[in-house]
């Protein structure tokens, strides 16, 4: 099929294209020309979901807040729950994020140090970065509080599980998924202070 003979796409494929491009090349990659020869369709066909290169990137970093951050989002949110029941249920949300982590098929580590990588380049990209980073902070430092633990232990417990996993993608350690989930239960243990 050639690329005037294909149909027009919609928003969410040149969102998964630009996301594409994104995390293998970077943001000075992510333009129409290549975007359009990656899906083989013509680059007019860009214009009917985008007004400019710019309104993409913009939709580029919502997206990135709403689909990347949908899953870690729901998970670590707080739930209102009965008092008695709050501690066991802030320790399967704790699992259950290790487990995300781990998975990834609900949250890309590579999209998120991608977009961090184009914070380094964009202020606007940096403050949407610190104020996902503050609010996932502001989330785990809940999970801690249910598990018993003061309020200042609590933030420092959240920052150093969130750094701790930051750390992790930017050093691109590479262990396989059977290991990670072998040792997870020990690196939660360590960093909640309690046996999970």
């Amino acid at each position: 099929m050639t690329k005037a003979s294909r149909p027009a796409v919609d928003r969410e494929v040149w969102l998964d294209a630009a996301r594409s491009i994104l995390i293998g090349q970077g943001v000075d990659a992510v333009k129409i020309e290549p975007l359009a020869s990656m899906l083989e369709i013509s680059r007019s066909s860009f214009y009917w979901n985008f007004k400019s290169r710019q309104e993409l990137l913009d939709a580029l970093l919502d997206y990135w807040t709403e689909v990347n951050d949908r899953a870690l989002r729901a998970l670590v949110e707080p739930h209102d729950t009965d008092p008695t029941e709050r501690d066991e249920l802030a320790r399967l949300r704790l699992r259950q994020l290790v487990t995300l982590f781990i998975d990834e098929r609900q949250f890309s580590s590579g999209f998120d140090m991608a977009i961090r990588e184009w914070a380094r380049k964009d202020a606007v990209v940096a403050k949407e970065v610190a104020r996902i980073d503050r609010r996932r902070i502001a989330y785990l430092q809940k999970i801690f509080q249910d598990m018993g633990h003061a309020k200042t232990d609590s933030v420092v417990r959240a920052k150093i599980l969130y750094y701790h996993q930051l750390g992790y993608y930017l050093t691109g350690i590479k262990e396989s998924d059977e290991v990670r989930k072998r040792v997870a239960p020990r690196y939660l243990e360590v960093l909640s202070g309690i046996k999970l």
